[in-house]
C-alpha cells in the first residue's frame, strides 16, 4: 500500500515554546519585515501528540524552545567594528580560547549587540555544554527543534534604566540583564534555591546589585533600583518576572500580534513577555542566538547512540538491570520449580522412578563420553580397514591404539591385472579417503620370486565413531566376499529348460561324487550350511533333484542281503545326481515309512523324498539319511556329561533337528534337548 505523502509545509511559519512545571507555551509567528503572532496556545505538558499534530495541521516544521539560563553560560567581549563576517571570525575564536573546544559549534550562539556605525561592538557568546539536558523535547519533534537561550531574550527586555530579570526557584537559575554605556550586562547565574522566602529574595536583590554595579551605577543610586524592580515583580508559582512597566509599548513596536487576549488584556503581554522577546530574537538581528541544537543535523544519532542515551538515566538504568536481573536469574528457578511441579502433579507415584532413570541416563552419557575419549570401537575399525582392504592382500596382523593409530602387516600379491604395489596403494588410498583414518603411508621388503612381498602400514585415527565413506562395491555388508568370488548362491540357473538345484549345492554334490561312487554309507554329519542351502532350494528344484532315501536308522542296520562297499565299487552307477542308482532299496523301518505315501504292490510304503544337496542319491541326501536321531535323556544323565560329550551331543541335535523328514513331536524334542544342553554348556563356562 503506498503511504501517503507528508502535508507540505509553511517555511514562514515558526513556533515559539515554553516548557513550563506543568504546560507547554507556543506561540505561532509568521517571518516578514515585521514578525506577526498569529496564535497562542497552551497544551497540558504530557501531550506532546497534542503539539505535534497542531504543528503539523499550523504546517510549521520549525520549532524554537526555550532553554534555561541553568543550562546556558554567557560571556561578553568588546571587538573593533568590522565586516561583519571578520568579526564573526574573531569572536568565534574568542569562544574556542574560552571554552578550548569542549563545546560543539552547534550549542554555541554568536552576535553582536550595539551601533554598527560605532569603533566597537559588543560580541555576545552563549553556549550550551554538553553535560547539560536542558529541556526534554519529544523525540518526534526532536528532528525539527532548536533552542532559543533565556539570556539572549533578556536583551530585549532590558531596554530601559531598570534590569530585567526572570528566576525559578525550582532550579535556582536566574537570567538577567541592563542596559549600560558599553552595550549590555548580561549574566546567567544561580542562587540557593531555599524553601525561605526572605532567603530566595535576599538572593534575588545580590544578583540586581551585582549587575548593576557591573553596568557602572553608582552604589548610591543601587538601592533605589532595586526597589524598583522588586516594584514590578510577578510571581507565579516558583517563577519571578521583573520587568520594566512600559514593556508592552517595547515589544508592540516590533511586534504584530494577532491574538485577541492581546487586545483586551494588558497583562497578557507580561505573561507572555519571555516567548515574545524570543519571538523578537528569531527573527530579528540576533538570531545567530536562536539556532542552538543538541547534536550536529549532519551528525544524527545511531540507533546505538540513542539507546545509550536513553539508559544514561540512572533511575531509567537501575530498573532495566533490575527487569534482566529477574528475567535471568530468577526465570529459569520459577521455571524449572514449574516444571517439576507439573511432572509430580502429572507423575505422582513415578516421579522418583523418572528421576533416578534420569541420573541414570546422565550418568551413562558422561560415562561413555569419557570412555569415548579414552578409547576406540575396535569391531568398527576392524570393519573400515576389511571395507578398504582389496583382493589380493591378506593381512597378517592389526595393531590398534587410540594414541598412536592403526598398524597393520600383510602380504601382497598380484590380483587380476593389478600388481601387489597397486593393491597396497589402493588400499593406502581407501583408507584415507574413509575420513577414518589418514596419513596412511607403508614400508615394504623385497619380493619373492612369486612376486609376493610383505609390507608394514601405519595410520592415524582421527574419527574413529564416523561413518566411514565406503563405495557400495566394496563394502562387505552389501556384497559378501562369497557373492563377489562365487556369484549369488540364491540364483536360478536354467539347464535344459528345467530349474536346477543352487550352484552351491551342485558343488557339494560334485566334490563328494567319488565317495559316492564307492557306494559306503557315509556317516558324517552335514553342516548348517549345508541344511540352510537346502532349505533355500526351491520346491521344484528339490523335486527334480531327489530320490527316495533310505531312512539312517534302516541304513545303519546291518543287512545280509545289502551290497558291501566293494561290491558297490565294482558295480556300474547311472548318471550323477538325476538317476536312481543301481543299489536296492534299503529296508524300510516304522519309523520312516510315510503313512500316507501310496503303497506298492509289497504293500511297504514309499520313502519321502527329501530336497537339498545330493537329493536323489548324491553324497549331501546319502549324509542326510544316515544321521541317527539322539535319544532323550534325563537331566541326571546331562549332570553326568563331560563339557566334551555335551558339546558333541550338542552337534548331533544341531544336525538332526533341521531333517526334513521330522514329525512335529520329534522336531519339538529335539529343540528343547538342544536348548537344555545349551543351557547347560553355559552354566559351566
Amino acid at each position: 500500500m503506498k503511504q501517503p505523502s507528508p502535508p507540505a509545509l509553511d517555511d514562514s511559519l515558526l513556533a515559539i515554546a515554553e516548557h513550563r512545571a506543568n504546560a507547554w507555551r507556543v506561540l505561532l509567528v509568521r517571518r516578514g519585515t515585521q514578525a506577526t503572532v498569529l496564535e497562542a496556545r497552551e497544551f497540558p505538558r504530557e501531550d506532546s501528540t497534542g503539539l505535534s499534530n497542531w504543528l503539523r495541521d499550523a504546517k510549521c516544521g520549525d520549532l524554537r524552545v526555550m532553554l534555561p539560563a541553568s543550562s546556558s553560560i554567557v560571556r561578553l567581549s568588546t571587538i573593533p567594528n568590522a565586516a561583519p563576517n571578520l568579526m564573526l571570525v574573531a569572536l568565534r575564536m574568542q569562544a574556542e580560547g574560552m571554552f578550548l573546544g569542549s563545546i560543539p559549534s552547534s550549542r554555541l550562539g554568536l552576535a553582536f549587540t550595539g551601533d554598527a556605525t560605532a569603533d566597537d561592538r559588543q560580541g555576545v557568546i552563549i553556549a550550551w555544554p554538553a553535560a547539560h539536558v536542558g529541556v526534554a523535547v519529544p523525540a518526534k519533534l526532536e528532528s525539527i527543534t532548536r533552542y532559543i537561550p533565556e539570556p539572549a531574550a533578556m536583551l530585549v527586555l532590558a531596554s530601559g534604566e531598570l534590569p530585567a530579570l526572570r528566576a525559578d526557584r525550582s532550579d535556582g537559575s536566574i537570567a538577567i540583564a541592563m542596559r549600560c554605556a558599553s552595550g549590555f550586562v548580561l549574566r546567567a547565574t544561580r542562587e540557593t534555591a531555599s524553601e525561605d522566602d526572605n532567603v530566595w529574595n535576599e538572593g534575588l536583590r545580590r544578583s540586581i546589585a551585582e549587575t548593576a554595579l557591573n553596568a557602572g551605577i553608582e552604589p548610591a543610586r543601587v538601592a533605589s533600583i532595586i526597589a524598583q524592580t522588586e516594584a514590578g515583580a510577578e510571581r507565579v508559582g516558583d517563577t519571578v518576572l521583573m520587568l520594566d512597566p512600559a514593556i508592552r509599548a517595547l515589544l508592540a513596536s516590533q511586534l504584530s500580534v494577532q491574538v485577541e487576549a492581546a487586545q483586551r488584556d494588558a497583562k497578557w503581554w507580561r505573561e507572555w513577555a519571555i516567548l515574545l522577546a524570543a519571538t523578537i530574537v528569531a527573527t530579528g538581528p540576533l538570531s545567530s542566538l536562536a539556532t542552538l541544537a543538541r547534536r550536529e543535523q549532519s551528525l544524527l544519532p545511531s540507533r546505538i547512540e540513542r539507546f545509550v542515551q536513553h539508559y544514561s538515566n540512572p533511575s531509567r538504568a537501575l530498573r532495566v538491570a533490575l527487569v534482566a536481573f529477574l528475567v535471568l536469574g530468577v526465570a529459569p528457578i520459577v521455571a524449572n520449580w514449574t516444571r517439576v511441579q507439573i511432572l509430580e502433579w502429572k507423575m505422582p507415584d513415578e516421579y522418583g522412578k523418572f528421576d533416578r532413570q534420569q541420573r541414570e541416563i546422565e550418568s551413562r552419557i558422561a560415562l561413555y563420553s569419557e570412555l569415548s575419549k579414552r578409547t576406540v570401537p575396535v569391531a568398527k575399525l576392524l570393519g573400515d580397514l576389511a571395507c578398504s582392504t582389496p583382493d589380493g592382500i591378506e593381512i597378517e596382523s592389526i595393531q590398534i591404539s587410540s594414541t598412536q593409530g592403526i598398524s597393520v602387516k600383510a602380504e601382497a600379491k598380484a590380483q587380476g591385472e593389478n600388481s601387489a604395489a597397486e593393491s597396497v596403494n589402493k588400499m593406502a588410498e581407501y583408507m584415507d579417503s574413509s575420513g577414518v583414518f589418514e596419513k596412511t603411508r607403508w614400508r615394504w621388503n623385497m619380493p619373492d620370486g612369486r612376486g609376493i612381498f610383505k609390507f608394514d602400514l601405519d595410520a592415524a585415527i582421527v574419527n574413529a565413531t564416523r561413518d566411514a565413506r565406503i563405495e557400495a562395491d566394496r563394502d562387505w555388508s552389501v556384497k559378501t566376499l562369497s557373492q563377489r568370488k562365487y556369484g549369488d548362491p540364491n540364483a536360478d540357473e536354467t539347464v535344459g529348460g528345467a530349474p536346477a538345484a543352487n550352484s552351491n549345492a551342485r558343488a557339494d554334490a560334485a566334490s563328494n561324487s567319488g565317495s559316492t561312487r564307492g557306494g559306503s554309507n557315509n556317516e558324517g554329519a552335514e553342516t548348517e550350511d549345508e541344511s540352510e542351502n537346502k532349505s533355500n532350494e526351491s520346491p521344484a528344484a528339490a523335486l527334480a533333484t531327489t530320490a527316495v532315501l533310505a531312512n539312517a536308522d534302516a541304513a545303519a542296520t546291518p543287512n545280509p542281503d545289502a551290497t558291501t562297499g566293494a561290491d558297490a565299487a565294482s558295480r556300474p552307477m547311472g548318471t550323477r545326481g538325476i538317476g536312481r542308482r543301481d543299489t536296492p532299496p534299503p529296508a524300510t523301518t516304522p519309523e520312516t515309512v510315510d503313512p500316507n505315501a501310496p503303497k506298492t504292490d509289497a504293500g511297504s510304503a514309499t520313502a519321502t523324498p527329501r530336497t537339498g544337496s545330493g537329493a536323489g542319491g548324491g553324497p549331501g541326501g546319502v549324509a542326510a539319511a544316515n544321521l541317527v536321531i539322539p535319544e532323550p535323556f534325563t537331566d541326571e544323565q546331562l549332570k553326568a556329561m563331560t563339557k566334551e560329550q555335551a558339546r558333541a551331543r550338542l552337534g548331533e541335535l544341531a544336525k538332526s533337528k533341521n531333517r526334513a523328514d521330522l514329525d512335529a513331536e520329534t522336531r519339538k524334542r529335539l529343540a528343547a534337548d538342544f536348548n537344555r544342553i545349551l543351557d547347560y554348556l553355559k552354566s559351566k563356562t
